[in-house]
């Protein structure tokens, strides 16, 4: 009888990994269907991001691409790519996921931060007979006036600094993937003095065609600095490779998404040299060192949703990286966590988030989308 027992469970558990392994099989097939019949745009991305990999580092001048531009994103943890539904702020993430829902929707986000920072951020979609999906963004960080001193620290007056980047995309189906591009033009302006720099967003999205299950991936920031400051000091972009999954859970009202970025970059773990270590159990002190764990963390994002009703969302996310790099003596507190809730009604949908940055505090995010099709009334 235990023979017997045995030999049914075995079988159960064949059957449901036949299950599963069918369930992904259109997702394979589609992907090696479009590497198929796309070699040579398959074979310029990896070259792409292979050259641009190595050229490309961390510090760079215009890491404000990298931030997050809407509460929704800033709530999973900071990065996105496989969420895509009305919700017209996530083509900042992905410009794949642009699609007919979002026909005629704004996005605004205003994002205070500290010392009177603020980032404003706009994005707009519509389709277009000719063209199909498209859309519009603007990211604008203004850092306020600053005191203008000479070497020996006596005022001169005050100026203004700011950066601000504006893109323009397409998106359009294969089959179950979605497939988009973007163009961004980039400025930083310190009092006269002023830097232009061009890049594009590439992105691939897959939605299940039957599981509530969707993958997304983009290349971010593919480009070079045209004009730079007066300086030889090298101004490179933060090329981003990102990558996502997303999947709503049967029998819960939860929508789980892991997120991956700066898949490019082997080595993201910093490790001070001039940091005390621990003691072990002899007293001998212990420096911190590279671990392989701490790579991959350091290279993750993960969030959900609580779909608690169609008219209200919960939201929460954990960056592992985050909590790492921005900890202080005092502790982390809420540093790396993110907490956030949205109210929808059918013409405007209100989402806020917390974003912990620090022990001392932390980002807020406000982002409002506007769907301008509900306002019109139909006879």
């Amino acid at each position: 009888m235990k023979g017997n027992y045995e030999l049914e469970k075995i079988k159960k558990c064949t059957i449901e990994f036949r299950f599963k392994l069918c369930s992904i099989l259109p997702f394979l097939n589609e992907v090696s269907s479009i590497l198929q019949k796309s070699k040579k745009a398959f074979l310029f991305i990896c070259f792409t991001v292979t050259y641009i990999s190595k050229a490309q580092n961390f510090g760079s001048s215009y890491d404000f691409l990298i931030k997050e531009t809407n509460a929704r994103v800033a709530a999973l943890g900071g990065v996105n790519n496989s969420l895509r539904d009305d919700d017209v702020h996530l083509v900042a993430g992905n410009p794949a996921v642009v699609n007919g829902k979002m026909a005629k929707s704004l996005g605004l986000t205003v994002n205070p931060a500290f010392a009177n920072i603020v980032q404003y951020n706009v994005a707009y979609a519509d389709s277009i007979r000719k063209l199909g999906n498209v859309f519009a963004t603007l990211q604008f960080l203004d850092f306020g006036k600053t005191t203008e001193t000479d070497v020996t620290g006596f005022k001169l007056g005050e100026f203004n600094a700011s950066q601000y980047a504006a893109a323009v995309g397409i998106g359009g189906r294969k089959g179950n993937f979605h497939l988009g591009g973007a163009v961004k033009f980039i400025g930083m302006q310190i009092q006269n003095s002023q830097s232009l720099a061009i890049a594009a967003d590439l992105g691939i999205h897959y939605q299940h065609p039957v599981k509530e299950f969707s993958f997304g991936m983009a290349l971010k920031n593919i480009g070079r600095t045209v004009k730079k400051f007066d300086t030889d000091q090298p101004m490179p972009l933060p090329f981003n490779v990102q990558a996502s999954m997303s999947y709503r859970l049967q029998h819960m009202p939860l929508r789980f998404s892991i997120s991956g970025f700066y898949i490019q970059e082997t080595d993201i773990q910093y490790v001070d040299p001039k940091a005390p270590g621990k003691l072990d159990i002899n007293g001998k002190e212990e420096k911190e060192s590279k671990k392989i764990s701490e790579q991959i963390f350091r290279h993750t994002t993960i969030g959900g949703e609580f779909l608690l009703h169609k008219s209200f969302n919960l939201r929460f996310g954990y960056n592992h990286m985050r909590r790492k790099e921005l900890r202080n003596d005092d502790g982390a507190r809420l540093t790396g966590f993110s907490l956030g809730f949205m109210i929808n009604t059918k013409p405007i949908n209100v989402s806020y988030t917390y974003s912990g940055l620090a022990s001392t505090g932390g980002y807020h995010f406000i982002s409002l989308n506007c769907r301008f099709s509900q306002f019109i009334i139909k006879e």
